[in-house]
Formats: structure tokens, sequence, C-alpha cells
């Protein structure tokens, strides 16, 4: 059962992935005005899979997924405190720097989502080996 939960999780994550890159690109030929429509359009997204997400946090049963959710909170006010004060601070720079800051900040951002691609990885391996091993001790 966790095999296949796991592999639609991970279909959904690379077609994510894949939308993730074909916007990218579109974002390096796109105009200004185009640029502004996809950037509220994404904006629009990520706000709905994040009421999405929540709404399945505070609607499961199992006790852990309190924790995610407390958790989830606590980064997401995180993350936007840290955007507040990487704003303000590009406020201050010149155009161009804040430019090239935006950029860098932007290749950060792909390097943590890679990582948090990598850990979930690694906890649906666990999962998975966690299963395996059920199923050995029911057949043993």
């Amino acid at each position: 059962m966790a095999h296949e939960i796991l592999s639609v999780k991970l279909c959904e994550l690379e077609d994510q992935l894949s939308r993730l890159g074909s916007r990218i690109h579109l974002s390096e030929t796109a105009g200004h005005e185009r640029l502004q429509r996809e950037i509220k359009e994404l904006t629009m997204e990520c706000a709905e899979a994040e009421l999405t997400l929540l709404s399945k946090l505070q609607l499961s049963r199992a006790d852990m997924v309190s924790v995610l959710y407390d958790a989830y909170g606590k980064i997401e006010q995180l993350v936007r405190k840290t955007k507040d004060l990487l704003q303000k601070q590009a406020d201050s720079s010149t155009p161009d720097i804040a430019a090239e800051e935006k950029i860098l900040l932007a290749e950060y951002a792909l390097d943590f989502a890679a990582q948090a691609a990598n850990q979930a990885l690694l906890l649906a391996m666990e999962a998975i080996d966690a299963q395996l091993m059920q199923e050995e001790r029911r057949t043993s």
C-alpha cells in the first residue's frame, strides 16, 4: 500500500518539478507584463496549495500530524519573516544589486527545495523499508 501512495506522490512531485522548469524557461524569455501575470498566477496557486495542505493537516486524525501542523506553521512564519527582512535589504540596495541578490536568493531557494525533496525521499524509503520488514515478520 505504501508503495502505491508514495508512487502517486512521486508522480505529483515530478509534475510539479517539470512545471517549475518550464516556468523558469518561460520566465527567461517572457516580457515584463507576461512575467507579472505568471507571478500573479503562481502566487495564487501557492496560496491555494497551502490552504489545501493546511486543511489536510487539520482534518487528519493521526497524532503525529498535529506535530507536523505546528511545525509547518512555525516554518511558514519563519519564511515570511525572512522574506520581509530580505525585502527590506533589497529595498535599500541599488536596482542592479537588488536583482543580483534576488537571483542569488532564488538559487538558494532551489537548493533548499532539492534538499527538502531528498529528505522526503529518505522518509519515503524508510517508510517502504518499515512496510517490507512488517510484511517479512508476518510471513515468518
